[in-house]
């Protein structure tokens, strides 16, 4: 059966060897220096290195995070771009995705984070297209909502005024 040996082994390993033959050709540590550099400490050393790099560049909480500013920042950076349109009537034909990448770019930097990447601009793009096409669908229902209520009020007040002319018309 084989046995593989992890990366940080590998490396303390390799660290420690110039520190070995410094200590096999000198005799005992007279330092503190030596004390400290046993192959023991230097490993120790690389994996909490390895660790804090994996942690930070693979961590997937700090992306998890991200994500979730950058919905947020759609959001509220669609419902401003739409109330600065609905105020300012001849400034609609403005392209209302791009100014609200502006606005998202300017909140993210204003409150320490890095501008949108491409990928994230993308997902904004989506965003607003998905906001503003749940809009348009609640506006179409609740069209058809009225409209089917006015129709039954309508019919309702047809009937009313038959049957006030039927039983005006009984002798």
């Amino acid at each position: 059966m084989k046995k593989r040996l992890s990366l940080a082994a590998c490396l303390a390993v390799i660290l420690s060897a110039p520190v070995a033959l410094a200590q096999a050709s000198t005799g005992a540590s007279s330092s503190i220096l030596d004390a400290l550099l046993t192959p023991g400490n230097i490993g120790i050393g690389l994996g909490i290195v390895a660790s804090a790099v994996g942690l930070f560049a693979g961590g997937t909480w700090l992306t998890t995070r991200r994500k979730r500013i950058v919905a947020t920042v759609a959001f509220h950076a669609f419902h401003v771009v739409e109330d600065f349109a609905a105020m300012d009537e001849e400034e609609n034909a403005l392209d209302k995705v791009a100014k609200g990448l502006e606005v998202a770019d300017s909140w993210l930097k204003a409150n320490g984070w890095r501008p949108l990447k491409p990928w994230e601009q993308e997902a904004v793009k989506l965003e607003f297209a998905s906001i503003h096409g749940a809009q348009k669908a609640d506006v179409k229902t609740r069209a058809e909502a009225l409209e089917q209520a006015l129709g039954a009020i309508g019919s309702v007040a047809a009937l009313d005024s038959a049957a006030t002319a039927a039983v005006a018309s009984v002798p």
